[in-house]
């Protein structure tokens, strides 16, 4: 049952003060008329009988002059006449003022209510809500009231959040761009002392800055694509494709370019079907790339086996497991790896990484309607679920 409106609640409010008013009122004047009325009685009838004998037949004057004197020339009548106004007047003042006072009590405990909770925000307590149930506007009031305190509270988080997150990135670029232009200039410094003074050793330093320069390049542009997530300014083009060709076709160019020292990939045969997705395929094998380059530098293990393996789900999802037989992760950083700038090794002693590899993952995948997680296996598994679409759709084959 729905509580009732702050209108019907004075409506009602006012009609029983006003119907009790008049019970009073004519309570009182039916008391004060008829304690005259037994007062008058004997009186009247005597008088009137002493003004017939005396002047025979009542005339009109003899009536007026009885009436006079019975009523507005008797004191008693008076009296009472001067009482029951007293009693009416006092009667209305009284039951006016504790139904106002009620009705003003009710009103002000949500408006009181209302008042403690802007306090609260004032001094920087979002957390606590303002309770209350009652009359429906004040409700919806305090609901709103409450929502809105919430949402000042997720932008106070947000902001916080985000400023951590600036933290971290000023950090994190420090410590990865120093790393690599350590090397290099290390290595140029090496060339221009003639350290290497063989064609060889020169050439060991060219390829030493040639990678450091190629991290360098690598970080900038995943900053390069946080920025434009961030600012959601990186649209994505989904288009219909067949997910077994396109997984397949990745593999088999990835193969060819990865060192077979430090990683291997394998495909494992997928199920005898189709697999229909809508994905933007360029974004889609940067999210491969991000897996892989993962698999690599955090296995812990040389060279890393990694495996790709596409499977079908009981609610119409492709599932694109991939994973490596490196150390896995930690039971309780586990949740936290697909966070901004997040880092199991906190204090970067380890590897070089920015932390935004598998963030970039969960947004894409996100992006194109599909979820991720991970588990160890007990190596990292990644696991990507992406909606199947209708077989009525048109697919394009993506041979890479």
């Amino acid at each position: 049952m729905k509580n009732p409106t702050i209108r019907k609640r004075i409506f009602a409010s006012n009609t029983i003060m006003v119907l009790l008013i008049l019970a009073l009122m004519i309570g009182a004047t039916i008391g004060c008329a008829k304690l005259y009325t037994d007062h008058l009685e004997e009186r009247f009838v005597a008088q009137a009988q002493r003004l017939s004998q005396k002047h025979g037949e009542l005339d009109e004057h003899d009536i007026k002059s009885v009436f006079f004197d019975n009523t507005i020339k008797n004191p008693y009548f008076n009296a009472l006449v001067g009482a029951d106004l007293v009693i009416c007047v006092a009667g209305f003042i009284i039951i006016s003022q504790i139904f106002t006072k009620r009705l003003s009590n009710h009103l002000m405990v949500p408006v009181e209510a209302l008042e403690e909770g802007a306090e609260r925000v004032r001094e920087g307590n979002f957390k606590e809500k303002i309770e209350y149930t009652g009359d429906r506007e004040f409700e919806d009031l305090c609901d709103t009231f409450n929502l809105m305190q919430a949402g000042i509270l997720e932008e106070q988080e947000k902001n916080a959040r985000y400023e951590k997150m600036r933290t971290n990135l000023i950090v994190g670029i420090s410590h990865d761009l120093r790393t690599p232009l350590t090397a290099i200039h290390g290595t140029v410094k090496g060339l221009l002392d003639g350290v290497a003074d063989t064609p060889e050793m020169q050439r060991q330093f060219l390829t030493i800055a040639d990678r450091r320069a190629e991290e360098m390049e690598t970080l900038l542009r995943r900053l390069f694509y946080f920025s434009k997530m961030e600012t959601g300014s990186m649209p994505l083009e989904l288009v219909p494709v067949e997910l077994k060709g396109f997984v397949t076709a990745y593999c088999k160019g990835k193969q060819e370019v990865l060192n077979p020292d430090s990683a291997q990939l394998q495909l494992l045969p997928p199920l005898d079907m189709a697999f229909p997705v809508q994905i933007d395929p360029e974004q889609m094998a940067r999210v491969l790339d991000n897996l892989v380059e993962n698999s690599i530098k955090y296995a812990g293990t040389s060279p890393v086996h990694i495996k790709v393996q596409l499977t079908a789900s009981a609610d119409d999802a492709a599932v694109l497991s991939v994973w490596d037989d490196g150390k896995g992760v930690s039971k309780e950083n586990l949740p936290h790896l697909f966070e901004e700038f997040y880092r199991e090794d906190a204090s970067r002693s380890q590897k070089e990484g920015n932390g935004l590899g598998l963030y970039i993952v969960k947004y894409l995948v996100e992006a194109m309607g599909g979820t991720v997680s991970a588990e160890n296996v007990p190596g990292l598994q990644v696991i990507l679920r992406l909606p199947l679409v209708k077989n009525n759709e048109k697919t394009e084959e993506n041979d890479g």
